[in-house]
């Protein structure tokens, strides 16, 4: 269960504390480990999700930039086609080129880092307001019009800066008391895992599936990230040179 993250750890503690309870206290090992277990699940719980990372905020982050940069990326080209319809009024391409300007001069900005997108989101949300017109000029679909698209462009960006705070937030301290946290969970599973075994070697009247009954939850988040991870290391370990010529 070396594999284990905190978050599979929330995952599993708390199934096996829940549905896999009374499968857990059958045995002696069980009844003595649960309290403990159960410590750990609210020791975890109480850490930042940050640090947690229920979802990796590493995660969240990427998928609220996608987010950002696909409404950018909308609003980009909707602004272009005005700009290039040969048969628009002079008012809308007009407004579509001052839009251009304070919203989304080029497309290149959606590479920007997480932090200046989220800076420039920031800076443009203030003036939304007068740009409003403008804006409400260029209908969209479902009934929405460009200022809807560009308020969730700036909402994303904004949204990228909570979250970079939030990180901030994170002293590197907590980083290192929840990884202590995670060792001495797997550390508590894994004696309550030889205990129970030796348990049902001994004790006849334990189901012999007791340790799938206890653990089946658990392993199943195991596997795979045991599996990325020997993937993983095999890919860093370069391979061997080829023997030189002998001829």
């Amino acid at each position: 269960m070396q594999s284990l993250t905190l978050s599979d750890l929330k995952l599993g503690l708390t199934d096996l504390l829940d549905k896999r309870k009374s499968a857990l206290l059958r045995s002696s090992s069980g009844k003595t480990y649960e309290p403990m277990l159960a410590r750990k699940l609210e020791e975890i719980s109480a850490l930042p999700p940050v640090v947690i990372g229920g979802k990796a905020l590493a995660a969240e982050l990427e998928e609220t930039d996608v987010e950002h940069d696909s409404f950018g990326k909308a609003i980009w080209h909707l602004t272009e086609a005005y700009l290039r319809h040969p048969q628009i009024s002079p008012e809308s391409v007009a407004a579509a080129t001052r839009i251009r300007r304070a919203f989304i001069p080029a497309l290149s900005e959606l590479k920007a880092s997480y932090a200046d997108e989220a800076r420039a989101a920031i800076e443009r949300k203030k003036i939304l307001k007068q740009h409003k017109a403008d804006l409400e000029r260029f209908p969209v679909t479902d009934g929405e019009t460009l200022h809807d698209w560009i308020s969730g462009f700036l909402d994303a960006g904004e949204r990228l800066h909570s979250m970079l705070s939030d990180r901030a937030d994170v002293k590197e301290t907590s980083r290192k008391g929840a990884g202590a946290l995670r060792a001495a969970t797997i550390g508590l599973l894994s004696r309550l895992r030889a205990g129970l075994t030796d348990e049902v070697e001994h004790n006849s009247k334990l189901p012999p599936d007791l340790d799938a009954q206890v653990f089946g939850y658990l392993d199943e988040l195991h596997i795979p990230r045991a599996a990325a991870a020997r993937v993983k290391k095999k890919r860093a370990v370069p391979e061997a040179p080829a023997p030189p010529d002998a001829s």
